[in-house]
């Protein structure tokens, strides 16, 4: 019971505090502060505490049970639903895995120790692309572990293998480049075409998500060596564990076949709609007619659709995956969206997004959109570190639209800020699941997280904001 002590605390405060607003917009208030309050001090679980938020907002009044259950029904949770599910393929069948082996094998990554860093960036980097990060370094950790052990630099007394099992999990979660790449960057695109009727295409996003991951990587490889270069081991064993690793796969299988068909289908799909855009135009009748037929959904449930009809000779059942193992995906999370966008929706409709934007604006005196581009991406990275990264997204992006349309100037900018912020909290064992399953190895001391991981913060505010104020105008999405 005293784990709700501070919920309740926080939402009466809130209401105390928003009381001057009107009862409507004070309990919407409340019911935001105590559901941000249950995410972050946990007494129940992340996705009960998204039920229970959705269920209060009909229970208070604040939204009738169609329009706050509607978001559950929400156009992008298929598109969730279907990239967890190709996810899933891929990890089951060993794709993922095969991937990471092909890369170590070659010579330019394992002909010294800053080339075998870089590789171990560039893998889980990729594989993040498409794979949940939380999956993408549960991989990866037996394989560093190993890596580690054959070239004698496994121990708390090696400062190489700090720089290993960092690398795991930061190039795992700065892996922003594409929309499907994890779930805040859904967040961000459901939330600002509901605020906007904007669409970020796949391309789109593209343009200035890659550049992002491109260069915090290369940051992420260069700190890492910085601070824990100095004496790194021969490198020469590493490609005798990944040779092993290889051959231990045998030849590539049907399955495997199968889940790279299926996810080259949803890649196909993704892009298409904006390649016509960019070929023929946004008002050409074929690329409205590829908008409208072929959302961000469609392509990756046809890929879902795939997996269960392709055969795959190498597999018992007969097929790359089944329902029971496509139904362990983290349903949880999709709860939490889906609950963020209804809680999102009633602060948009009573203006309470609106009204605390504008006291954070005069608070901070950001009054441009840039000023709120870097006050909304520094409060992401901020709460990332005690939040997981879909419940600071979902905090935030309501806010930052608010805040935006409370200065008058384009919310898509300070929304994008937050989205992408959020997945970048380094400094804790607790700031995401990567963190937690590279700490549980023993070769992380806590303070070096924190050291390495608040440099890290640093500098992937700094891209963030850089490389949003050089590419939207361009997109016009400034």
């Amino acid at each position: 019971m005293k784990k709700w002590l501070v919920p309740i605390l926080m939402a009466g405060a809130a209401y105390w505090a928003l009381a001057g607003f009107g009862s409507e917009k004070a309990s919407i208030g409340a019911l935001f502060a105590l559901t941000v309050s249950l995410w972050i001090t946990a007494p129940i679980p992340i996705a009960a505490t998204a039920l229970l938020s959705t269920s209060l907002l009909v229970l208070t009044g604040r939204a009738g049970e169609k329009i706050a259950f509607a978001a559950y029904g929400d156009p992008i949770v298929p598109l969730f639903i279907g990239s967890f599910i190709l996810a899933k393929a891929m990890e089951l069948t060993g794709l993922s895995d095969r991937f990471a082996y092909f890369i170590l094998v070659q010579k330019w990554a394992n002909r010294s120790p800053k080339a075998l860093l870089w590789a171990l960036a560039l893998i889980p980097c990729v594989l993040s692309l498409m794979v949940s990060n939380t999956a993408t370094t549960a991989m990866m950790l037996p394989i560093g572990l190993s890596l580690l052990s054959a070239i004698q630099a496994r121990g708390l007394d090696k400062p190489y293998a700090i720089a290993v099992m960092l690398m795991l999990t930061w190039a795992s979660s700065v892996a922003v480049g594409l929309p499907v790449g994890t779930p805040p960057n859904l967040i961000g695109i459901g939330l600002i075409e509901k605020a906007t009727g904007t669409r970020i295409g796949f391309i789109q996003w593209m343009a200035f998500g890659m550049p992002i991951t491109i260069v915090t990587l290369a940051a992420c490889w260069g700190i890492l060596w910085v601070l824990y270069g100095k004496n790194a081991p021969n490198t020469s064993g590493a490609a005798k564990v990944a040779e092993e690793g290889q051959e231990s796969m045998g030849k590539f299988q049907p399955s495997e076949k199968a889940v790279l068909a299926a996810f080259s289908v949803a890649l196909l799909g993704w892009m298409l709609p904006d390649l016509f855009e960019l070929a023929l135009g946004k008002k050409h009748e074929l690329t409205s007619l590829l908008q409208t037929r072929v959302p961000p959904s469609v392509p990756a449930l046809l890929a879902v659709a795939l997996l269960f009809a392709i055969p795959c000779k190498d597999r018992d059942f007969g097929r790359a995956i089944t329902w029971k193992e496509a139904a362990t995906i983290d349903w949880g999370t999709i709860l939490l969206f889906a609950a963020g966008i209804a809680m999102g929706q009633s602060l948009f409709e009573t203006g309470l997004a609106k009204d605390l934007g504008q006291l954070a604006a005069t608070a901070a005196g950001a009054k441009s959109v840039w000023a709120i581009t870097a006050l909304c991406t520094a409060a992401a990275i901020v709460l990332s570190e005690l939040a997981s990264n879909t419940a600071a997204a979902t905090t935030l992006v309501p806010v930052a639209i608010g805040l935006a349309e409370s200065a008058g100037v384009s919310v898509i900018p300070p929304a994008l800020g937050v989205a992408i912020g959020a997945s970048f909290g380094f400094m804790l064992p607790v700031s995401t699941a990567p963190n937690a399953i590279v700490y549980s190895s023993g070769l992380v001391p806590s303070k070096e997280m924190v050291k390495a991981g608040l440099i890290l913060d640093v500098v992937a505010f700094v891209v963030i904001v850089a490389c949003l104020y050089l590419i939207l105008p361009s997109l016009g999405l400034a």
